[in-house]
């Protein structure tokens, strides 16, 4: 495996990804989008996840991008979405057809954003999938980084609200009920989106009920979807080693298995 590090994919502000180049390359490839809340996280932390899926023989990308408060939404999509069109049109060397999206926590949300418009199959760990009706039931709550030492809050799920409620309108740059539909994945469900899957834990800072209305309304939409709910209070990156083998099999799968049949399918037609 080849790392490849701080590669400049947007010379204008200076954005740079990690590439995890593997030696026996199976032609696929997957871009990360970390989490972090829109408002912090790097490429520098994900490394684990670059080697786990170069050692499988994936191409793996891990892009920065512009983050919180200094840069509002939609700024972070927006390069996130520029960076994947920068790779296919770069000389590496993977099958643009076998392109995967994986993300944690607000990078979820960010992979489910890019597959409404690509349709490129996705896994999202924890993504936040709730905005403007969210807002509207914690109308009270108070906004922190930290509720349990600024606030002095002592239980867990008023923690988890208040941190919720901060890097919402911290992205967002306010509580604008116009921003809080525009960001919301739910509110632009379509056809378009790819086979997706989610993880979730039964009881963490993301609500399950949340998760599930989503996966609701894209079965709708009769769109491939499922949902994994994890044990436990983890959120994201908290269940790693518990996603990662289901992970890989999503993406073997629709990456290869479910190519190989659309390749044959039109060989026949």
């Amino acid at each position: 495996m080849q790392v490849e590090k701080d590669v400049i994919y947007d010379s204008a502000y200076n954005l740079a990804a990690d590439l995890y180049v593997p030696d026996e390359a199976n032609g696929g490839a997957i871009v990360y989008a970390h989490g972090g809340g829109w408002f912090h996280g790097d490429k520098e932390n994900e490394s684990d996840l670059g080697e786990y899926f170069a050692d499988a023989g994936y191409l793996f990308a891990i892009p920065n991008f512009r983050l919180a408060p200094k840069y509002l939404y939609p700024t972070a999509q927006n390069d996130f979405d520029h960076f994947i069109n920068w790779l296919l049109a770069s000389p590496y060397d993977f099958d643009r057809e076998r392109l995967g999206l994986l993300g944690a926590s607000s990078g979820g949300t960010m992979v489910l954003q890019n597959s409404l418009a690509s349709g490129y199959p996705l896994v999202a760990w924890s993504p936040v999938v709730d905005f403007a009706n969210w807002v509207q039931k914690n109308q009270m709550v108070k906004a922190s980084v930290d509720g349990k030492k600024e606030l002095g809050l002592t239980e867990i799920h008023e923690i988890h609200d208040s941190f919720y409620k901060y890097f919402v309108q911290t992205y967002l740059g306010g509580l604008d009920p116009r921003l809080l539909t525009a960001v919301n994945p739910t509110n632009h469900l379509t056809d378009q989106l790819g086979p997706a899957l989610l993880f979730n834990s039964a009881d963490e800072l993301m609500p399950l009920p949340s998760a599930l209305h989503f996966l609701q309304q894209a079965a709708m939409f009769g769109r491939d979807i499922g949902l994994h709910v994890v044990p436990g209070t983890g959120h994201a990156r908290d269940y790693t080693s518990f996603a990662l083998p289901e992970t890989k099999r999503f993406f073997d799968h629709h990456l290869f298995t479910t190519v190989e049949d659309k390749t044959l399918n039109k060989a026949t037609d």
